[in-house]
């Protein structure tokens, strides 16, 4: 399920894989095999923390599905917009 969430947040985001690459330090081709549905890789721990610090404000719903509004931790279902 966290890699559905990781991939769900990427979509959302529209980052394109040269930025993701200089926001995360991970190569732009693992992030493509990570999305392309033929691999079927699983998700490494490196990229879920990278993907957490890019958007801290999933951390907590991209780990467990759930949100905490209070401390300011959303889903995308509760976003109506893409952040550009």
């Amino acid at each position: 399920m966290i890699k559905e969430r990781v991939l769900t947040i990427l979509s959302w985001s529209e980052i394109r894989l040269p930025k993701l690459e200089e926001l995360t330090g991970i190569s732009r081709y693992t992030w493509s095999n990570l999305k392309n549905p033929s691999k079927n890789r699983e998700i490494k721990e490196e990229e879920i923390l990278a993907i957490a610090k890019v958007y801290p404000q999933f951390r907590w719903w991209l780990l467990t599905g759930e949100v905490m509004p209070e401390v300011g931790q959303t889903c995308l279902c509760c976003i109506t917009s893409s952040p550009s």
